[in-house]
């Protein structure tokens, strides 16, 4: 039987699946590493909002307490004022995380879909394989059969 004569083609084509394959799981990656960067950038905002919620309610008291003077309430307001500071340097650091996780998830989807595109090239080129391969066996036997026809007449 003679050699599919598309085989380089299928050959490309598969490896060009391959190819999407590895790229679709580095972009899952990475997808995954940025959702662990946000996670833990979220974490770190939460518990910073906790502590220092902590610290407010601890001066409160002491203020209502009487505990307090004049220069406690300065440092407080000035230790609000960083820490409203801090607050908003987490907040632009979940801002840029949350970016960078869209932008994962976005190649993401676009490296599926090249993926997508490339498996169903492939498909093309196994389907045209099998019909050519079973054209060349219905060849094939038409042929065995015509001669065992032929050996048969030549007999009688």
């Amino acid at each position: 039987m003679p050699k599919y004569h598309l085989e380089p083609l299928a050959d490309l084509r598969k490896k060009k699946v391959e190819e999407a394959t590895q790229a679709l799981a580095e972009a899952v990656r990475k997808r995954e590493a940025a959702a662990r960067a946000l996670r833990a950038a979220e974490t770190r905002r939460e518990a910073a909002a906790r502590a220092a919620s902590g610290v407010r309610t601890a001066e409160l008291e002491a203020l209502g307490r009487g505990d307090l003077q004049a220069r406690d309430l300065a440092r407080a307001h000035a230790w609000a004022a960083r820490a409203a500071a801090e607050q908003e340097a987490l907040a632009g650091v979940v801002r840029r995380a949350g970016d960078a996780e869209a932008k994962a998830r976005d190649h993401e989807q676009q490296v599926r879909g090249a993926l997508a595109s490339r498996s169903a090239d492939a498909r093309v080129v196994t389907g045209h394989r099998e019909r050519w391969n079973e054209e060349q066996r219905r060849g094939v036997e038409a042929r065995e059969e015509e001669a065992l026809s032929e050996a048969w007449r030549r007999q009688r």
